[in-house]
């Protein structure tokens, strides 16, 4: 990891170097927006298409945003573009209700015509977390994002990830953004469907918290089959930076599940710790080009030799996936195309043995309104994924989070979704092995609320998996809701501080 800690060095060289010219020649800087500001993102959910526009009678060089990929953009989430401290306001003649978000330096972010808030006012909010829900209260006709830039007060042409999307089309349709806005949500980073954690080899999985910002620690806490012991357990001190895809899965295959980084960006590097059963052992790079700039990530044994491998969604309008898999010390294969139209833009995509040949499949949840929430199927063949066939026609509405996991114990992975709002009830839909069965067959009533984040894994190891919830928020607990084959049981506390905001929780 020592390319981090290079960078940090000559950063805080050529500071020093600046100050000093400065000092020496008596000259008084000023601040310059392109060294102050933050890395903005797209202020809508990762992986969502919008497209926009400018109005001329728009104010500080505004842009208003819709929805391009099949989705409604009225009670779409809106997020943070960047982390800062989020006040809340109301202009029922103008801008309605809205949010501006001090990002410090100078730097501010507005968001008009919210139909509802999701943070208190005053809130310290991470970059990708919800702040509001997309309306159109005040001077709007008709629902959109209408998103600023501020710098010292005065509005600046919009910056996503360092591009300016000047100059502004005068209408939509014409320039269109995918969001790679995924990190430091609490409400599920990039697309974290499921991923196996027994970190000890002992057929339980445990949970993980990785701390990322300034720390990059990474904690575990292991389960004893009716709660997970530790609560500041350290298990690798330098691992997954912001804006990374963090996750679990047994690479070499010894039994016990290690941690993965995908760095994406521009060096799309993939970096892997072994665990020892007590720890993970030093990151190790293995592999230098994969899942680059904002495709997916994600985990599963697609060839079935019982080592875990890597999968990347382009994610696109292409739809293309790329296998790299694991030799058991590195991952082989920069550009194998498994696929070449699967789980585009605004979908959300997964793995899971959906037939139970002991090979991952591909999954993707449409995501779209209860018309068009569709979950379609490749299966392996461990070489390639088959062609795509719908398993669901109804599953996983709008905003709600799925999950894959064997919830019933058959050795077939099954699809779960939370509602994680004011209901929050829990569905499920168990695999047949060439369909999921079940549309409303509610197996928790109770368990996920909003600002929570739920995940699925066989914590007690009877076979099967149940359903786990980080609250985050001001608590910071872990429920349970243990699996009895046709449901999930009450929530039960099996942690009372783990997993807080902004870390990446599995």
């Amino acid at each position: 990891m020592s390319r981090r800690y290079g960078d940090t060095v000559r950063r805080s060289l050529v500071a020093l170097l600046l100050l000093a010219t400065a000092v020496l020649t008596g000259a008084v800087a000023k601040p310059v927006p392109a060294l102050a500001a933050p890395v903005f993102k797209a202020p809508f959910p990762c992986g969502q298409r919008w497209t926009y526009s400018h109005h001329s009678a728009e104010v500080r060089q505004a842009l208003d945003f819709v929805r391009a990929d099949g989705g409604i953009t009225g009670g779409t989430p809106q997020v943070a573009s960047a982390a800062g401290v989020a006040r809340r306001y109301s202009q029922p003649g103008g801008a309605g209700n809205y949010v501006v978000i001090d990002h410090g330096g100078g730097w501010t972010t507005y968001y008009f015509h919210l139909s509802s808030y999701s943070v208190p006012d005053g809130a310290y909010v991470q970059q990708g977390q919800q702040i509001g829900v997309t309306g159109s209260t005040g001077n709007s006709s008709g629902p959109h994002v209408h998103y600023e830039q501020l710098f010292n007060g005065v509005g600046q042409p919009i910056v996503i990830n360092g591009v300016s999307l000047a100059p502004y089309p005068g209408q939509y349709q014409q320039r269109f953004l995918v969001s790679d806005n995924c990190g430091g949500s609490s409400t599920g980073g990039r697309y974290l469907a499921g991923s196996p954690t027994d970190f000890t080899g002992d057929g339980r999985d445990d949970v993980v918290a990785f701390s990322k910002g300034a720390t990059n620690d990474v904690y575990v806490s292991s389960s004893t089959g009716s709660s997970f012991a530790g609560t500041s357990v350290k298990w690798n001190d330098f691992f997954g930076l912001d804006g990374e895809t963090l996750l679990s899965g047994d690479f070499d295959g010894d039994g016990r599940d290690d941690i993965v980084a995908f760095t994406h960006g521009t060096l799309a590097d993939v970096y892997v710790a072994l665990s020892t059963g007590a720890a993970f052992a030093g990151a190790t790079k293995w592999h230098d080009w994969f899942a680059p700039n904002a495709e997916v990530a994600a985990v599963g044994d697609v060839d079935g030799d019982g080592r875990d491998d890597i999968v990347a969604f382009t994610h696109d309008a292409a739809g293309d996936v790329y296998v790299a898999l694991s030799t058991g010390s590195s991952f082989a294969g920069t550009a194998v195309k498994w696929h070449e139209y699967f789980s585009i833009a605004g979908e959300y995509p997964a793995l899971g043995d959906v037939d139970g040949d002991g090979r991952d499949d591909l999954i993707t949840f449409t995501q779209g309104p209860a018309s068009a929430s569709d979950v379609i199927v490749a299966l392996s063949t461990g070489t390639a994924f088959g062609a795509a066939q719908t398993w669901h026609d109804l599953f996983a509405v709008g905003s709600e989070l799925p999950r894959v996991g064997d919830i019933n114990g058959d050795g077939k992975d099954d699809i779960v979704t939370f509602t994680c709002n004011a209901n929050a009830d829990v569905y499920a839909a168990t695999s047949t092995g060439t369909s999921f069965a079940g549309t409303t067959i509610k197996w928790n009533d109770f368990f996920c609320l909003a600002g929570e984040f739920p995940y699925l894994g066989d914590v007690n190891g009877d076979g099967r998996d149940d359903i786990i919830v980080f609250t985050k928020g001001t608590l910071n607990d872990v429920y349970v809701g243990l699996s009895t084959g046709t449901a999930f049981t009450g929530g039960a506390k099996w942690h009372d501080f783990f997993g807080l905001n902004g870390e990446t929780t599995l």
